[in-house]
């Protein structure tokens, strides 16, 4: 059974008039093998010529992703590899995919070019549906821990600094990250948590009230701390 995490996402080329073209859903997890599609939508007014591909990968502890060929022992089907999208259309691409160990992921990037502009240009975006094959364990609170949460000032600016750390070998998603300030509540998006992970986070505060505590949101659970006596810096 899936659970799609998040709707529509719409990206434009960098051009002047240039048309929305959109992908749906962006992320979905299944609880073991994937059987699944999405769709590329066309809301320009010329042709789209689409190519799409699978790869895995590795997220690091700042949440930037590198990507590579599918790891060994990770098979996707997909019902096709390269389409044209006629204008106002939706294209539909159908998956299988399933995974020798748990949990695995991996993101297919479909690539949008059009016609070469005028001035010669052609242009390119790259669109991502990432899926995750969990198996039936869960992240428990028991396999996370805190390393730091903190306050930074530095002049008039205050950063959060916090990082946890995912001992355990399941995957989990932050679905918020809360700030409780002494003037309430400020929530900022969450972030995937990888088996072995640690994970930074850094937060600009620019929110009236002293920030006093931090809260990781997942799905069945919640991981609170305090922020330590601001840090302060030259």
């Amino acid at each position: 059974m899936k659970r799609i995490l998040l709707g529509f996402v719409y990206l434009l080329f960098l051009a002047p008039r240039a048309p929305a073209q959109t992908i749906s859903p962006v992320i979905v997890e299944y609880a073991d093998k994937a059987d699944g599609r999405f769709q590329i939508y066309n809301d320009g007014d010329i042709p789209m010529t689409v190519v799409v591909e699978p790869h895995s990968f590795t997220v690091d502890s700042k949440g930037q992703a590198t990507f590579r060929k599918l790891d060994p022992g990770l098979r996707v089907e997909l019902s096709a590899t390269s389409f044209r999208v006629a204008p106002k259309q939706t294209y539909y691409v159908f998956y299988k995919a399933t995974t020798e160990t748990y949990p695995n992921w991996f993101c297919i990037y479909a690539t949008v070019t059009g016609p070469t502009t005028p001035t010669g240009l052609k242009l390119a975006l790259e669109l991502p549906h990432t899926v995750y094959l969990l198996g039936h364990k869960s992240l428990e609170e028991s396999h996370l821990s805190w390393n730091k949460s903190e306050l930074t000032v530095n002049g008039d600016k205050r950063q959060i600094t916090a990082q946890v750390e995912n001992h355990g070998g399941e995957y989990g998603r932050v679905e918020e990250v809360d700030v409780i300030s002494s003037s309430g509540k400020q929530a900022f998006a969450g972030f995937p948590l990888f088996p072995g992970q640690r994970r930074d986070i850094e937060i600009d505060w620019d929110q009236p009230g002293v920030p006093q505590q931090i809260v990781l949101k997942f799905p069945h659970f919640k991981m609170e701390s305090g922020l330590k006596e601001p840090t302060v810096t030259q």
